[in-house]
């Protein structure tokens, strides 16, 4: 790879979770892997998060009052169970302190940002001064006081990149993340070199081990070229992954909210990209209209061809409510029937309940099984 950019934030909750003194010495670290990992040629670009843009402190505001009271009841309900286990006698371990437990902490303009900041500069110019491997490496830190987020300002960067007439379309780029979004945005670069490196856990194994994988947005944009493209018509396929990157957008994301009957884990991304597919030629065309891009007052969206794509959607809309009512009632019977088999074991008189309970539980959730064999939402 020639470019290697880091998002900082992830790496930053990774390293700084546990309030103890060895946290730089993890840091750097980490950071000396992934640069073994990549070894770029030519860049190594440092994305903090800075000031993130109005839409998403909206969406974040309303996310820290959900939890504040999920996060005040939680401590509460920890407390009293520490008082219940010490009054059974039984041993409890002290909890873990944590440094970047409260949000506020990792806001830009805080001390705990500007430390981090200096810790970059300093590790920057040791590895130049030091490390052969970084000999010819430009190294570019956008640090919380730049605004925008990481990743946002990573794809800025690379959109800058390819505007320069000196620029080589064979640059290969290779992104760190875990969010999602960067995968649209990379799509959305539509750089063909370009690789997300990701790291999960191994499930399998006694042994607790992490491991790192290369996602190749070229082989993502192939399998979109043959999954998004309409028989009998000759698409674009940069086109075709401007409208994927918009439609996808209807499940919601950090800036705007979901539409509440398209859920990524109920196939709602299949149900996009099949009902795109079929209205594709009533809607005339491409919804996303990325020519008009350097105009100021241009418009991106062909409107009439989007309202015939959702009126299509709206067609799927009930089908998915009333499945997800039927397994909501499967569910709730299934848990009705479960206390009704507790109380039954343990109660009095048992000769009398088995008969009631037979009777209101074990059949209607037995005929309504075979009823409803699929648990899965998905509108085909």
């Amino acid at each position: 790879y020639d470019n290697l950019y880091l998002d900082m934030n992830e790496i930053i909750h990774k390293c700084f979770r546990l309030n103890n003194g060895l946290v730089y010495n993890w840091f750097f670290a980490y950071l000396d892997r992934l640069f073994r990992i990549v070894r770029p040629r030519r860049l190594l670009y440092l994305a903090v998060d800075g000031v993130a843009p109005m839409s998403k402190m909206t969406k974040l505001r309303q996310t820290y009052f959900k939890t504040a009271k999920y996060r005040a009841d939680s401590e509460a309900e920890a407390i009293l169970l520490t008082e219940i286990f010490r009054a059974q006698g039984k041993e409890v371990m002290p909890r873990d302190t944590y440094e970047l437990e409260n949000p506020v902490v990792k806001m830009p303009g805080t001390e705990f940002m500007e430390k981090i900041s200096a810790a970059l500069e300093y590790f920057i110019r040791e590895r130049l001064n030091t490390d052969p491997e970084w000999k010819d490496i430009k190294v570019i830190l956008s640090d919380a006081n730049v605004p925008g987020e990481g990743e946002h300002k990573i794809m800025s960067f690379i959109r800058a990149q390819r505007s320069m007439e000196n620029y080589d379309p064979n640059t290969r780029h290779c992104l760190h993340g875990h969010d999602a979004d960067l995968i649209m945005l990379a799509l959305a670069s539509h750089e063909v070199h370009i690789s997300i490196l990701r790291e999960f856990d191994n499930p399998n194994g006694r042994i607790p081990a992490r491991f790192y994988q290369f996602v190749d947005i070229w082989i993502l944009r192939e399998y979109l070229e043959l999954e998004m493209k309409t028989p009998g018509c000759k698409q674009d396929t940069e086109r075709l992954i401007d409208d994927f990157i918009f439609i996808c957008f209807l499940t919601g994301n950090d800036f705007i909210p979901q539409i509440p009957s398209l859920e990524i884990n109920e196939f709602a991304v299949d149900l996009l990209i099949e009902v795109y597919k079929t209205t594709f030629n009533k809607m005339g065309g491409y919804m996303v209209n990325t020519d008009k891009i350097k105009d100021k007052y241009g418009a991106y969206l062909e409107v009439s061809r989007l309202e015939k794509f959702f009126h299509e959607l709206s067609l799927c809309e009930e089908k998915i409510l009333l499945k997800r009512y039927e397994l909501q009632e499967k569910l709730l019977r299934k848990i009705q029937s479960e206390a009704a088999v507790k109380e039954w074991a343990k109660g009095e008189d048992r000769g009398e309940k088995k008969t009631s309970f037979a009777q209101q539980f074990f059949y209607p959730v037995e005929t309504s099984l075979e009823r409803k064999s699929d648990d899965v939402v998905r509108i085909s």
